[in-house]
């Protein structure tokens, strides 16, 4: 399904712009006030990858062990993490980012990508997703190490949404911790649409589709955006109203098969340059606007900055992501099954 590569880009871009539109190495709250009009819409692109996640994880974990299933995210996410890491961790160190120098322990943390679990300062602001996304690939694995069916996902999704409302209802810690009521919604609904895709369009697949949406707006709805404060409340809740229902929309139209036709294998590249630049574009951006948009200008720079930062994320997936995916998933389904040869032997 090569139209979710193109998706996951887009919302990436969009996390982006909005960074870029938005950051203050600009030296003006707001260097771009036309297009911030637009590129402040960029902060909801999260709520994309969270829910084309909810539809290919279940995906990728259908039929698969919690190891298998762990082996194939480990070998995903850290490669180019664990670069990023590295890379903005030395460019803190040495003085280059100076709105926070990390410590070693803090360092240390983030490379374990549990720094949200210790209470650590992400090293990136981006990293505050992977929390979610990990909480979620556990809730996943559990769930493959029960046996992942059809009618399972129901009672799963179902699980999901009433202990949400019990854990707000509550004001239950542990549970929202555990349930991430804020991705939640996406989640569910990403999850929902690939039974749809893969089942077909039964009601109970689409009610949580529904849950999900409603849920999410009551969210979106009940905060004191940067949208309502610069369009009013009446026309803010509008348009973050149809916001969230465009992502919604969108997936929607993925699910029902409307774009498995499309095969541009360009897609697939865009695909890869996606999570090395969502992980890199925040402060080395920050660092060329400030050093380039005195000389250059405003518009050449933010031009500029973009044709480097992807550049960048595509050498992190050719040099990084590449090579050492393939060689750490290999090592992990061998740790798979060391204990396989052992029991063989026992016997």
């Amino acid at each position: 399904m090569r139209v979710l590569d193109l998706l996951r880009f887009c919302a990436a871009f969009s996390v982006v712009l909005f960074h870029y539109g938005q950051t203050r190495a600009w030296g003006t709250p707001n260097a771009f006030p036309a297009l911030s009009a637009v590129t402040m819409f960029g902060v909801y692109g999260v709520r994309m990858f969270f829910m084309i996640s909810g539809f290919v994880i279940l995906m990728s974990a259908w039929g698969r062990t919690p190891g298998e299933f762990a082996a194939s995210r480990i070998s995903r996410l850290y490669p180019a993490y664990w670069a990023s890491v590295i890379v903005l961790g030395a460019l803190a160190v040495m003085g280059f980012i100076t709105d926070h120098r990390p410590t070693l322990s803090e360092l240390l943390a983030n490379l374990t990508m549990l720094q949200h679990g210790f209470r650590v300062r992400d090293l990136e602001i981006v990293y505050w997703t992977l929390w979610q996304e990990l909480i979620f690939y556990a809730l996943i694995a559990v769930f493959a190490a029960i046996g992942i069916t059809y009618r399972r996902c129901l009672a799963f999704l179902g699980g999901w949404l009433v202990l949400l409302a019990i854990a707000e209802r509550v004001n239950a810690d542990l549970l929202q911790a555990v349930l991430v009521p804020f991705s939640a919604p996406y989640f569910i609904a990403g999850m929902a649409l690939y039974l749809v895709h893969r089942f077909g369009g039964s009601l109970f697949p689409w009610l949580f589709v529904g849950a999900g949406w409603a849920v999410a707006l009551v969210q979106v709805l009940g905060a004191n955006s940067a949208v309502v404060q610069r369009f009013g409340q009446a026309f803010g809740s509008a348009l973050l109203v149809g916001v969230i229902s465009l992502i919604f929309l969108v997936m929607i139209v993925v699910a029902l098969g409307a774009f498995d036709e499309i095969d541009w294998r360009w897609l697939t590249v865009l695909g890869a340059l996606t999570y090395p630049l969502y992980l890199f574009h925040h402060h080395i951006g920050y660092l060329l606007i400030g050093w380039w948009h005195g000389p250059l200008g405003r518009w050449p720079t933010l031009a500029l900055v973009i044709v480097v930062v992807l550049a960048l994320s595509y050498a992190v997936y050719r040099l990084v992501e590449v090579p050492v995916q393939r060689r750490l998933r290999a090592a992990l389904d061998r740790s798979l099954r060391a204990g396989d040869g052992y029991l063989d032997r026992a016997g």
